[in-house]
């Protein structure tokens, strides 16, 4: 349904993107995932013909929208905007209505009340935007981006706005309506929740690169090198150092990683000694930054303490874990 082949971006001489090449299947979703500013927005954008220059090219079904030609061409594509980008002085049925300001006015009109009613909204419909909260403010932008039977949907950080309990509902209720309706969906998010909770496919973008794209499961499971694998979990690197003296093999452009919820502290001495940084108390947890005595961490290293009576600030502690448990993956 959509292809991105070759595809790159520079601003003001600065490349932002280059060589970025994904395919979505129709029905299925993607995710794709980097820090804020690497530019996923600039890819959803130029598939929906709001940036359009750009190398490479991006093709809908069968056609090319990439060149010129094409650009007024309908490419039954809904936008999803980040702030839902809501006309303030529009009520909720105006604003889904004027995504249909070229249907015939009774059409129009039914068209509208299916939406408001799909999207549970009804009541809401005469309601300026200001007067609804964020997950309803959240479905009169689905529901005028749905308003036109697009085949392809595109979402920028749909659930930023929402708290918690509200952002896994709407979730839930955007993943099921992306399957029933059998659409192909881009979404762009830095949350690694999000992206392995929704997503067929994810994509992760580093330093202009699409460094790793697969399944979620793949992806997860088998990360092409560090960065993948730490945006999609949380990891604490091993000194090289001390993985040596365990008599593990290593390579200079390896590293030894390990899951953070796998790491237990123990009062038991061994060779693992650890200074405490920072304990944070989180009520049901401790959270502890530690170093190793004997060994400098190149970066955090962070343990859960799920039992809060395991941990006094003034014991020693060491680090308990089973070497089984380790990975070795690439930089």
């Amino acid at each position: 349904m959509v292809s991105v082949n070759s595809f790159g971006i520079s601003f003001d001489k600065t490349k932002i993107l280059e060589d970025i090449n994904f395919d979505v299947n129709e029905g299925e979703i993607v995710t794709l995932l980097g820090q804020s500013g690497c530019g996923k927005t600039t890819i959803l954008r130029s598939i929906a013909g709001l940036q359009r220059e750009h190398e490479g090219n991006i093709c809908i079904g069968n056609v090319c929208v990439s060149s010129k030609e094409v650009f007024k061409k309908d490419r039954e594509v809904g936008y999803i905007f980040q702030d839902y980008a809501l006309f303030p002085h529009l009520n909720v049925e105006e604003n889904i209505a004027f995504a249909l300001d070229k249907m015939p006015k009774k059409e129009k009109e039914k068209r509208v009340t299916k939406l408001l009613e799909q999207f549970d909204i009804a009541s809401h419909r005469k309601k300026s935007t200001h007067q609804l909260s964020g997950g309803q403010q959240q479905r009169v932008a689905i529901a005028r981006a749905m308003a036109n039977n697009p085949k392809i949907l595109l979402l920028d950080e749909p659930f930023a706005n929402l708290d918690s309990q509200l952002r896994y509902k709407t979730k839930m209720w955007l993943k099921a309506l992306i399957k029933d309706l059998n659409l192909s969906a881009i979404l762009v998010t830095h949350d690694k929740k999000e992206a392995l909770s929704i997503s067929d496919k994810i994509g992760i973008i580093h330093n202009k690169q699409l460094l790793q794209f697969d399944t979620t499961l793949n992806i997860y499971n088998n990360p092409q090198n560090y960065y993948v694998a730490n945006f999609l979990s949380e990891l604490n690197l091993i000194p090289n150092e001390l993985i040596k003296k365990q008599n593990i093999d290593i390579n200079e452009d390896k590293v030894a990683v390990i899951e953070i919820h796998k790491c237990k502290i123990t009062k038991s001495i061994n060779n693992f000694e650890l200074k405490v940084l920072d304990s944070s108390f989180c009520g049901e947890y401790y959270e502890l930054l530690v170093d190793f005595v004997d060994y400098n961490c190149e970066k955090t290293f962070k343990i859960i303490v799920e039992n809060v009576e395991d941990f006094c600030e003034n014991e020693t502690y060491y680090l308990d874990i089973d070497l089984n448990d380790l990975k070795i993956i690439a930089k």
